[in-house]
């Protein structure tokens, strides 16, 4: 009787053996797939090189300027608000349209040619220095050199701002 124990008692511990040991391998296994699977691209180093010179080329060459130069921004006018209000009647609005805050009477405000908005100088100044155009109606305050449909229609110097 001794030795069917004993072989019972042999026989489970194998089959545990064999069961940590699949268990291991199953894990190794999905470890080393999402390793590869998931690896990025091969690195700078790896990569072939190129043998063909690349034409040297000045980055500065490349700079679109595309808002408006300081001159031409500081040529527009800029006035007080107790000033535009007297000079506009119920006309002028109340808040800045890019900050949203309130006017005061203190406050210091750029006139955009041809639209006639008004902005805080320190709202649309830098505005200006990134986009050509006023940032409630769109209408460009220098003359551009291309036509399109829509300005052939409604010349934008024409357009009266609202």
């Amino acid at each position: 009787m001794k030795t069917d124990l004993g072989s019972k008692s042999i026989g489970s511990f194998g089959y545990v053996i064999g069961v940590s040991v699949g268990i291991l391998l199953l894990v190794t296994t999905i470890t080393l797939a999402s390793y590869f699977c998931t690896r990025t691209q091969p690195s700078q180093e790896a990569r072939p090189r190129r043998t063909r010179q690349e034409p040297n080329i000045d980055p500065d060459s490349f700079v679109v300027h595309v808002g408006l130069d300081e001159d031409t921004i500081k040529s527009y006018p800029k006035l007080l608000y107790s000033e535009a209000k007297l000079q506009k009647n119920d006309s002028t609005a109340s808040c800045c349209s890019i900050c949203l805050a309130d006017y005061k009477s203190s406050d210091m405000l750029r006139l955009l040619p041809d639209c006639n908005h008004l902005f805080h100088v320190k709202c649309v100044d830098p505005w200006l220095r990134l986009n050509p155009t006023c940032p409630v109606c769109r209408t460009s305050p220098i003359p551009t050199p291309l036509s399109t449909p829509l300005a052939e229609v409604v010349p934008l110097s024409s357009r009266q701002g609202g």
